[in-house]
């Protein structure tokens, strides 16, 4: 344990009995991790190739899940509806992304990788995974596989309820 984490550990205990200490770590370190995460990304892989964070989210999705639309995009990428927009116009003004209307709906919009922005996001995703595999790469198989198996648990956790806040 760091001294941040320490210090941090104190002063969260410090709130009364009602307190969990063992969530506060677990989620102090997931965001440290994920932001750290994040921001190693996009100085080595994103940036250095002309996307955000944002952009390669998006590209990623639209790779993976096929052409939709800016509001299934926000759903599925984590990028909020109001950086949908500005992402998809900056990735279609610099080639990486068509967008189209459709024909029964003029108002709706679909969006698809264009083959530049499809070869440029595979290109990426290697680097990317190269990262990744570093990133892991002290950890076991089977601690790796229990820590995924963890993560998608809570993913999963989460969007159940999600939806029952929707319905």
């Amino acid at each position: 344990m760091d001294n941040f984490e320490t210090r941090a550990s104190e002063r969260v205990a410090e709130l009364g009995t009602n307190i969990s200490l063992a969530a506060f770590a677990a989620s102090f370190n997931l965001f440290r991790f994920s932001t750290r995460l994040i921001q190693d990304l996009e100085a080595s892989i994103h940036r250095p190739r002309g996307l955000s964070t944002a952009g390669f989210r998006v590209m990623f999705t639209i790779w993976a899940l096929g052409e939709m639309e800016p509001r299934q995009l926000a759903n599925h990428s984590g990028v909020s509806r109001a950086a949908i927009s500005g992402a998809v116009a900056t990735l279609a003004a610099a080639g990486l992304v068509e967008k189209s209307r459709e024909q029964a709906d003029r108002r709706l919009v679909t969006v698809r990788l264009s083959p530049e922005g499809a070869a440029l996001l595979e290109e990426m995703y290697r680097a990317q995974n190269v990262h990744e595999q570093g990133l892991f790469s002290d950890i076991s198989a089977e601690d790796l596989s229990g820590f995924t198996r963890v993560l998608r648990s809570l993913l999963d956790s989460r969007a159940s309820e999600a939806e029952q806040e929707t319905s």
